[in-house]
C-alpha cells in the first residue's frame, strides 16, 4: 500500500510543453531534452518514453549513471553525459552507448582508449565556455582542441555546444552578455564543421534562450525547466499556456480544533489568534517541502486554500483548515501543481528557483504516472 503523500506526473502535460517549445522553433531545428536529476525530479523513465515518442532527437544527463539507467528503460535515442565521463566510468558508459561532453583535453586519451578496446567510435559533444566559467574549452583554445580531437579517430564528434550563463536575466546587460555568447560561438562553427563534417549538431539554447534567443536556434535546442511547465524566470513565457507536470498531493491524517493561544510546531512561532481548525498532513522537509514555507505557503483543501501554520517538521506540516467544511481524516490536499500553488509560487516565498523546487521532491515520495 502507497503512503497517501505521491506526486502525479502527467504527461500529457510534459507533450503540451514540448508542443509549445516546438511551435517556437522553425522547423528543422530538433529538440535535445534535458532529463538530468532524475527529469528535474519528474522521473526520468517515463518522460523520456514521451519526449522520445514526440519527436526528441537526444537527450541530456548528468552523470553515467543516469544515461545508463535510460538504456535501461528502453531509450535508443542518443544520450549526452552533460556532466561528463570520468576515466573509471568510460568503459561503461561506452558500452551503454553513451555520448560524453568533452571539456577537458586531459579526457581525450581515455575517452580513445575505451573506444579502442571495444572497436567503435566514442561519440562526444565538444563543449566551448563562451562565459559561463565553468565547463568548456575558452574559444582561444578551440582551434588546438579541433586539432587534438582530429587526430583521434577513436573519437565521433556528434556536438559542438556552449552553455548560456544569462538568458534568463532581463537587465540590458545580461542580453547584451548573451548575445555576445551567442555571436562567439557563432564564428567558431564553420571551421568546426569543415573539420569534421556538417552532421555536427550544434546546440546552444537552454529554456530562456528558447524564449528568448530563438534567432540562435541552430540544429537542436536544449530544453529542461519549461519543459516541466515552469518558467525560467518570473514572467519569461508566462503567455505561453506551459502546464505544471508535477501535482504533488497527500491527505489529512489528523484534525483538531484548539483554543486561542495554542501553540502549533516547533519554537512555538504560530499561536492560535482564536479558536481554529488544525489539519496535519504526512509531508515534510525530508520529503523536500522546504522548512521556509513555514507560517508563509498554502495547500489546497477542498478547492480552497490553506495556509500552511507553525514550522514545517520533517514529516509533517500543519494547516490551517478553520471554515472550509467537511475536512476530515483522509481529506484529500494538493500541494503543488494545479489547482495549488505551482513550484514558481513556491519558489518565489522560499527565495530560491522552482528548478530546486522540482528536484528536492523526495525519492521517498512514490512518482505515479498519468495522462
Amino acid at each position: 500500500m502507497a503512503r497517501p503523500t505521491l506526486a502525479e506526473i502527467n504527461l500529457s502535460a510534459l507533450r503540451h510543453n514540448y508542443r509549445v517549445l516546438l511551435s517556437l522553433l522553425p522547423s528543422s531545428t530538433g529538440v535535445f531534452a534535458v532529463v538530468k536529476a532524475n527529469a528535474y525530479g519528474h522521473g526520468a523513465a517515463a518522460a523520456s518514453r514521451a519526449l522520445a515518442e514526440e519527436g526528441a532527437r537526444m537527450f541530456g544527463v548528468a552523470t553515467v549513471e543516469e544515461g545508463v539507467e535510460l538504456r535501461q528503460a528502453g531509450i535508443r535515442n542518443p544520450v549526452v553525459v552533460l556532466g561528463g565521463v570520468d576515466e573509471p566510468q568510460a568503459e561503461e558508459a561506452h558500452a551503454n552507448g553513451l555520448s560524453a561532453a568533452l571539456f577537458e583535453a586531459e579526457q581525450i586519451p581515455y575517452l580513445a582508449r575505451a573506444a579502442a578496446n571495444r572497436g567503435k567510435p566514442f561519440p562526444v559533444h565538444v563543449k566551448v565556455d563562451t562565459g559561463m566559467g565553468r565547463l568548456g574549452f575558452l574559444p582561444g583554445d578551440a582551434g588546438k582542441v579541433v586539432e587534438a580531437v582530429k587526430s583521434r579517430k577513436e573519437l565521433q564528434v556528434e556536438g559542438w555546444m556552449t552553455h548560456l550563463s544569462s538568458a534568463d536575466g532581463s537587465a540590458p546587460a545580461d542580453r547584451e552578455f548573451t548575445l555576445g555568447q551567442l555571436e562567439g560561438f557563432s564564428r567558431g562553427i564553420a571551421e568546426m564543421w569543415e573539420t569534421f563534417g556538417r552532421n555536427v549538431a550544434v546546440h546552444a539554447l537552454n529554456s530562456a534562450g528558447i524564449l528568448s534567443f530563438r534567432d540562435y536556434a541552430f540544429d537542436m535546442v536544449r530544453p529542461g525547466i519549461a519543459l516541466y511547465g515552469s518558467l525560467p524566470a518570473e514572467g519569461l513565457g508566462a503567455g505561453l499556456g506551459f502546464r505544471p507536470v508535477m501535482r504533488l498531493v497527500t491527505k489529512i491524517v489528523s484534525v483538531k480544533e484548539l483554543p486561542p493561544g495554542h501553540p502549533v510546531s516547533y519554537a512555538r512561532t504560530y499561536r492560535c489568534p482564536e479558536r481554529r481548525t488544525i489539519a496535519v498532513v504526512p509531508l515534510g522537509y525530508a520529503d523536500g517541502y522546504r522548512r521556509t514555507f513555514s507560517d508563509t505557503a498554502s495547500m489546497s483543501v477542498m478547492g480552497r486554500r490553506a495556509p500552511v501554520v507553525g514550522r514545517v517538521c520533517m514529516d509533517h506540516t500543519m494547516l490551517d483548515v478553520t471554515g472550509i467544511p467537511g475536512v476530515r481524516p483522509g481529506t484529500d490536499v494538493v500541494v503543488m501543481g494545479e489547482g495549488a500553488a505551482t513550484a514558481d509560487e513556491l519558489a518565489r516565498i522560499s527565495g530560491t528557483i522552482p528548478y530546486e523546487i522540482l528536484t528536492q521532491v523526495g525519492r521517498r515520495i512514490p512518482r505515479r504516472v498519468v495522462g
